[in-house]
């Protein structure tokens, strides 16, 4: 089966065409949390339902559906950031943890499931170091710490005792370090001195759900909380002061420190304008109210995750460039570009030596959207580079009977549920460009546009503007579209099947038209079919000689109508007329009202 990669042709991050450009994609499930690749090129949104799988670099491709068999909401999901692991993908069903492997069919997906502790696990971190071991953390107070070598049990555990951990996070600069979160404390612990913490914090004044180490400095972390503030330790520093704090309007839900220079990125969990802040974290200050860098607004609901997404760096020489992906309530993902003035409001420094090791170096630059079948676990990781044996904590019984699901990919079911997504409603939540941030219409609003800014959007338009048109492939990265509609071709007006193949050029509808193909069907001649094909090629090059978009007016035509083509300088939409005419080919230019008015219209039949 072809990959992602081979289908559009993307080997390197260089080549994303989406990196530098505002993206917006709908998917009306109740997804609750978000994860990204070590390459970057894929995103995995988990809900109680089942992982979907979104191919940055080609978004008009549906998702890819893991199926859950869970029925709690999924409190947190993780892609392993390390080249070494980079198919391995981790989320939450209440107690348990799911290792999922990317590489293997989604009816055997599942690699590891981890189970230790008692009540719902509430977030995951992998270690900063090695990418076999992940940190698990849950309402009943542990930390569990685990080693994907053995995964039957934790290798080390620590507990506060008293208050429920919401956040575990390991330190990047020492890999016998790890920090969570209990209510209102930090616990610091060191795998190194048992069970008892190195450090304990008393850091806010409610529970606290964010904790962040500092990517360069070992001793320093942000922690933020419900009490509206954001704040910078040295745990070091035996009192419990921090060394900075940043006061804002809004309870904060997450605070991390950026992947480039002195930056903070702080969420909200409600208020804030649904949007994202980053500050600079480096104030001479101790404490002052939030003075944002750079703001990303444009979510109607409350976002609920940030990611970032990365390129560059590979050759020790700090010449990255960064795009932030949201997820939000309003069940938009946006991708959103970083600029200059964002990067000098933090002082970073292109071009530098880089501080710190990027773990997702070397991690090949492939999507898995595309379902892997008929191929054995062993050749399916062969074929990404992964040379190693399969090691499963639950027996072949328990997958088949807790995680096999009946249909395969996209026809996954649960309790005789299709999770199928209409490749037409996954297209109209596509906005790519200047429509990408826009106010976001309700979908009826949305097919009403007569004027697209793509194909995928055109595609998207013309297939809910004509429900009764069939759309058999619908391939917009590389351009192939074929279609099935009845039109009035047949003896005596008749309407006979046509199944059409239309391939639209890269540069569509600038500067090339799309080669448009009629299958040969018993109810047409071959001059009939090659008549047909004439005249919607010339319905289609007279449309892309002015740079307009011209599918719907050569489905007009092949469904009997008229499309007159002398409007297309003075009109913004689609000129196209509803009249019905009979079947028939001709060009009509005897009573034009200008010289250079044409009707494609068919003649009536004698």
């Amino acid at each position: 089966m072809a990959t992602t990669q081979q289908t559009t042709g993307v080997s390197s991050p260089w080549e994303s065409k989406t990196f530098g450009t505002s993206l917006s994609l709908h998917l009306e499930r109740p997804v609750g949390a978000m994860t990204i690749s070590p390459s970057g090129r894929d995103v995995v949104l988990a809900s109680r339902s089942g992982l979907y799988v979104v191919d940055l670099d080609d978004p008009y491709c549906p998702p890819r559906f893991l199926r859950h068999t869970t029925l709690w909401e999924v409190a947190d999901v993780q892609w392993s950031p390390h080249s070494a692991k980079y198919t391995w993908v981790i989320s939450t069903s209440n107690q348990k943890a799911m290792v999922w492997n990317m590489a293997l069919p989604s009816r055997n997906a599942i690699e590891h499931v981890l189970h230790a502790h008692t009540r719902a696990i509430t977030d995951i971190n992998f270690h900063a170091h090695d990418p076999e071991r992940l940190a698990t953390c849950a309402v009943d107070a542990f930390v569990h710490c685990w080693d994907m070598r053995t995964p039957g049990k934790p290798v080390q555990s620590f507990c506060d005792w008293r208050a429920s951990a919401t956040q575990v996070k390991w330190n990047r600069q020492n890999p016998h370090v790890v920090a969570s979160s209990h209510d209102r404390y930090v616990r610091i612990w060191d795998d190194r001195m048992g069970a008892k913490p190195l450090r304990s914090i008393n850091a806010h004044s409610t529970k606290i759900y964010g904790v962040d180490f500092d990517r360069v400095a070992e001793t320093s972390l942000i922690t933020c909380s419900l009490d509206k503030t954001i704040k910078f330790w040295d745990y070091s520093n035996e009192k419990d002061e921090p060394v900075r704090v940043i006061m804002t309007d809004f309870p904060v839900w997450k605070a991390r420190h950026t992947p480039f220079g002195d930056g903070c990125c702080i969420m909200p969990q409600r208020g804030g304008k649904n949007g994202l802040y980053i500050v600079y974290n480096k104030s001479e200050q101790v404490t002052e109210s939030m003075k944002p860098v750079a703001e990303f607004v444009g979510h109607t609901e409350p976002v609920k995750e940030f990611l970032w997404r990365t390129r560059g760096g590979d050759q020790g020489i700090d010449n990255r460039e960064f795009q932030l992906v949201t997820w939000s309530k309003d069940h938009d993902l946006r991708l959103w570009s970083i600029d200059d003035s964002t990067l000098e409001g933090v002082h970073h420094v292109k071009n530098k030596p880089l501080k710190y090791r990027l773990t997702r170096s070397g991690t090949p630059y492939v999507s898995f959207i595309e379902e892997r079948e008929a191929e054995s676990d062993s050749a399916s990781l062969f074929s990404l580079g992964i040379h190693q044996p399969i090691s499963r904590s639950a027996t072949a019984s328990t997958r088949e009977s807790q995680f096999t699901a009946s249909k395969p990919q996209r026809y996954m079911t649960r309790g005789g549920i299709y999770d199928k997504i209409s490749h037409l409603n996954w297209l109209s939540g596509v906005r790519i460009g200047r429509s990408a941030f826009a106010k976001p219409d309700d979908t009826a609003a949305f097919t009403e546009r007569e004027v697209p800014e793509n194909l995928g959007e055109e595609v998207s338009i013309v297939g809910n503007k004509f429900p009764k048109i069939t759309f058999e492939k619908i391939n917009v990265s590389s351009g192939e579209i074929v279609v099935c509609l009845n039109g009035p071709w047949g003896t005596d007006n008749s309407l006979i099947f046509i199944r059409v193949e239309a391939r639209f050029p890269p540069d569509y509808p600038r500067r090339s038209a799309p080669k448009i193909t009629i299958e040969q069907s018993k109810d047409l001649s071959p001059e009939e079919i090659g008549n047909i094909e004439r005249q919607v090629q010339t319905i289609a090059t007279e449309f892309t000689n002015r740079r307009k978009y011209c599918l719907e007016s050569c489905l007009r035509y092949l469904m009997g109508e008229k499309v007159v083509l002398d409007d297309l300088d003075e009109e913004d939409s689609l000129p196209v007329t509803g009249a019905m005419d009979l079947p028939g080919l001709e060009v009509d230019e005897g009573e034009s009202s200008s010289d250079d008015e044409i009707i494609m219209s068919p003649p009536k039949s004698t």
